[in-house]
């Protein structure tokens, strides 16, 4: 159970490495070709190579049929909809403020939590998001005033690409449990790829921009990386730490694309930025403890039962 977990922690870290390069991979890219078509190419990519993956493994591909609106909901949500706003969003705000923002992920996850899954209410799950939410704001280091004043659209855009991503967390966790994880990524992905290709044809791309050095190398990183290996990557995390547990590292996103920067061009992390970054490592810490009672908890829970029933015996 502990060691699993522990994986759960891994694999989520190397998610946020990976989604925070993707930040940049995305500013970057969105400068040759529009936002839907970037998400067509990323998710190509992501299909053929599920596909070979699982033609070689030899999977079972069979989705019951009271499933597929799931597995399709779930690849229009997770994919369709979170790329297709996530990049516009950077279009309009920028790779840092809109990763900023992802710190609303653990926020959203958790109120589903309570609302429908009905997780225990507890004063350091509330205090970890709290705290989460301070680290954001410090590390943005504006005012709440000017999210409306400077660019209204790219935020709102911002704040849809968060709210499918929470939800398509809460789809992937209920679906993946009687599938292989790469079949329901690999449908995830088709599915994404079939509603962004007819972009497209809207949305033409020159030759030359494809072939540029510069485009070739930010799709492999968005196709491969983003979309194929942090995808698989996220499903075993949330099996194993949680959707709330593991939206609240989303929190690390800033932290990474501002490292990412510091490294590619030189800039240098301002003291709210450090300060924010520090804090939000304090909210995840909190929230593990939080994690670490509940299940100590139900353990404790588990062993009364099983004591009673032996009483009765």
């Amino acid at each position: 159970m502990k060691s699993k977990r522990n994986l759960g922690f891994i694999a989520m870290a190397v998610v946020i490495i990976i989604y925070g390069v993707s930040y940049i991979a995305r500013d970057v890219i969105v400068k040759y070709m529009h936002p839907t078509v970037i998400v067509a190419f990323q998710f190509t990519i992501m299909t053929v190579l599920f596909t070979l993956y699982n033609l070689f493994k030899k999977m079972n591909m069979r989705i019951e049929k009271k499933d597929i609106l799931m597995v399709v909901l779930s690849g229009l949500v997770g994919c369709t909809f979170f790329h297709v706003f996530t990049v516009m969003s950077v279009k309009y705000i920028g790779a840092t403020v809109s990763s900023l923002l992802f710190g609303f992920a653990a926020v959203f996850s958790l109120l589903i939590d309570f609302v429908f899954f009905k997780r225990k209410k507890t004063k350091l799950s509330i205090l970890a998001v709290v705290v989460s939410l301070v680290g954001v704001y410090i590390l943005m280091g504006i005012n709440p005033s000017d999210l409306a004043e400077t660019n209204f659209m790219g935020y709102a855009i911002c704040l849809l690409s968060i709210i499918s991503w929470v939800i398509y967390c809460f789809l992937a966790d209920k679906v993946s449990d009687k599938y292989e994880k790469t079949v329901v990524l690999n449908y995830q992905a088709v599915v994404g790829a079939v509603t962004t290709l007819p972009f497209l044809f809207l949305y033409p791309v020159a030759l030359g921009g494809l072939v540029n050095p510069e485009v070739l190398i930010n799709l492999v990183i968005l196709g491969v990386f983003n979309s194929t290996f942090a995808y698989f990557l996220n499903i075993y995390a949330i099996k194993n730490i949680g959707v709330t547990f593991s939206n609240l590292f989303m929190n690390f996103l800033p932290i990474v694309t501002i490292a990412v920067g510091m490294v590619l061009y030189g800039t240098m992390p301002t003291l709210n930025q450090i300060i924010g970054g520090v804090i939000i490592i304090a909210s995840v810490l909190i929230l593990n403890k939080d994690q670490k009672n509940l299940d100590q908890s139900a353990c404790e829970m588990r062993a009364e039962t099983d004591l009673k029933e032996v009483d009765v015996e």
